[in-house]
């Protein structure tokens, strides 16, 4: 194994364990919460008369007997992208890549977006380690499936459908002129900086109803 290749499986070692560190933090975080307030909620209870000690512990045992047989896995926060039927017919989007590479440098590699079920069961595409189960960026911002030397795709034909079906013609986050060929230099620099692990984001993300897309 080469040294840049134990880099990068050092870099997302790493960033798994910061994953694991965070989830089971926020895990932590919740079951308190949840602890307090039933422990306030059954102390009032008591207090009023409205339940009885025996009572409730044979609720408690019922609905745990409930949960333990459902096979219910707790869920550690990853997100999946879920695509409508529509966009796995997309036809791919026609940009003259080539044309504009000199300028925007592939930065739309650089973006973030989780991958499909479908897409990671294959295993061709990678995905990270410390935020699953988006696709993995290495430490210069750059999808691990970005050519560096052409900044074209090294697995164009696996490509997920976000890429297929992406145009940056009209993403203003890309471009403020697109005929121009005039980069968003600012929002560039701003949200796709150095390539960071970006964990409390992708914690974020994990919540929202929609995953991140490209």
């Amino acid at each position: 194994m080469s040294e840049d290749e134990l880099a990068a499986l050092l870099r997302q070692v790493e960033r798994a364990g910061l994953f694991t560190h965070s989830a089971l933090g926020r895990g932590h975080l919740r079951q308190r919460e949840l602890e307090s307030f039933v422990y306030g909620l059954i102390d009032v209870l008591t207090a009023r008369g409205l339940i009885e000690e025996g009572e409730l512990s044979a609720a408690v045992e019922a609905v745990r007997e409930q949960m333990d047989n459902s096979g219910e896995v707790p869920e550690p926060g990853v997100v999946l992208r879920v695509d409508t039927p529509e966009a796995a017919d997309m036809p791919p989007a026609e940009v003259d890549c080539g044309a504009r590479m000199h300028v925007c440098k592939a930065v739309c590699c650089r973006l973030d977006f989780a991958l499909a079920y479908d897409e990671v069961e294959r295993g061709v595409l990678r995905w990270d380690m410390g935020r699953p189960y988006l696709i993995r960026h290495e430490a210069d911002g750059y999808c691990v499936h970005n050519d560096r030397s052409t900044g074209g795709c090294g697995v164009y034909a696996d490509r997920p459908t976000p890429c297929r079906a992406y145009s940056c013609a009209g993403d203003e986050r890309i471009w403020t002129d697109f005929d121009a060929m005039q980069l968003n230099t600012e929002w560039i620099e701003a949200n796709l900086g150095d390539g960071g692990p970006r964990l409390l984001h992708a914690m974020l993300a994990a919540r929202k109803d929609d995953p991140p897309t490209v």
